[in-house]
């Protein structure tokens, strides 16, 4: 799980910035609004499969973990989900399918604009490609 480390570092944004963040975030990606599916659907940390990627995707499937990523929901199948909500995991699924590359990278500085993660976690993201204006509001290296 991703854990934010003792404030050692591991400083939050001031809330002004962190609204900022966020507004700029949903302007290049707005599916990061979504309640049902992505960042707001789960607490923030890594995929319960992999433990490599954030978590994106709720699961309810019997043997299933409780959150995992793209790549690890799209491979799990329907077997992520209970029967009752086999088809809202199909639409999770082509919802998840449908992301740009980047969603990883995304879902971490969502995380870093609510304050569920501190800074820090944003450190490893590759800032090229990124939207200019978003990047005047990340906090330096």
């Amino acid at each position: 799980m991703m854990t934010p480390a003792p404030d050692h570092g591991n400083q939050r944004l001031g809330a002004e910035d962190r609204t900022r963040l966020r507004d700029a975030l949903l302007q290049v990606a707005p599916w990061l609004a979504e309640p049902e599916v992505g960042p707001r659907a789960v607490d923030a940390g890594r995929c319960e499969a992999c433990a490599e990627r954030p978590r994106l995707l709720p699961t309810c499937g019997p043997a299933a973990a409780a959150a995992l990523c793209r790549d690890c929901a799209l491979a799990a199948g329907d077997d992520a989900w209970c029967d009752g909500h086999r088809d809202d995991g199909r639409a999770a699924r082509r919802w998840a399918a449908s992301l740009p590359d980047r969603w990883a990278d995304l879902v971490v500085l969502w995380w870093i604009s609510t304050g569920e993660l501190g800074v820090s976690a944003g450190q490893t993201i590759g800032r090229e490609g990124l939207p200019t204006g978003l990047l005047a509001l990340l906090p330096p290296r």
